[in-house]
């Protein structure tokens, strides 16, 4: 049952990528920066992408893990075949490969998994707070311009931050998830464009940068390392 649910997950998730392929207008800046743009363009040979997993918790602890993307198959036409190695040891998720891919799907993988614990950790429905992701991502988002670091120099990145459930007016059986906050930051500089994912709980209904957070995850590029390197980075 556990790998059909996830499964779910993912099908609800990658069908709303395919309306906003054909949507001419309605949809975000956000939206098609995750679902319709070619992240894998800038991976010209065979490459892993490394994403660091970082999580600060007081409700289920601290925890740190990585993520890794395999890109192979690098065909003329801009598509490549991606392979996931998605956490370690015991919280390893066994995710299928997506091949002829365009995008950098480890944004929806970490979705599907962050829309996971939100069922765990509140008993609710994991189609719900699907949903409300997902249309949060197309109606928009805060937009702010910023540079990132990467291999020692400043690049220039997008920020957009969004809370999915703020507005919800059943948000009152799920309070303590209610405020959370969703960053995306994207950089066409870095290897697959997705440069992070952070997700906020706030100890409060808003939060900005230095106040109290209850939960805190981080997803972070971590570098990238092509088939003809002997050391791989881990």
């Amino acid at each position: 049952m556990q790998k059909i649910w996830v499964s779910l997950i993912a099908v609800g998730l990658l069908a709303f990528s395919t309306m906003s392929v054909y949507a001419v207008t309605g949809f975000s800046d956000l939206n098609n920066e995750l679902f319709d743009k070619a992240h894998l363009k800038n991976i010209l040979k065979p490459a892993t992408l490394h994403y660091k997993y970082k999580k600060q918790s007081f409700i289920d602890g601290d925890r740190e893990d990585t993520i890794d993307v395999v890109v192979t198959n690098i065909r003329n036409t801009g598509r490549r075949d991606t392979h996931f190695e998605f956490f370690t040891g015991e919280h390893n998720r066994p995710y299928q490969d997506r091949n002829n891919q365009q995008g950098n799907g480890i944004f929806v993988l970490y979705l599907e998994f962050d829309i996971r614990e939100l069922d765990r950790l509140t008993g609710g429905d994991w189609a719900y707070f699907q949903r409300k992701i997902r249309w949060s991502l197309s109606k928009g988002a805060t937009k702010e311009e910023i540079e990132i670091d990467y291999q020692g120099k400043k690049v220039k990145a997008v920020q957009y931050t969004v809370q999915p459930f703020i507005n919800d007016p059943k948000n009152a059986r799920y309070t303590l998830y209610a405020s959370k906050y969703y960053i995306f930051t994207l950089s066409e500089e870095i290897p697959g464009e997705i440069y992070q994912i952070r997700t906020v709980v706030p100890d409060g209904k808003t939060w900005q940068e230095g106040d109290d957070v209850i939960t805190e995850e981080v997803l972070t590029f971590d570098g990238v390392s092509y088939e003809t390197e002997t050391a791989q980075k881990k």
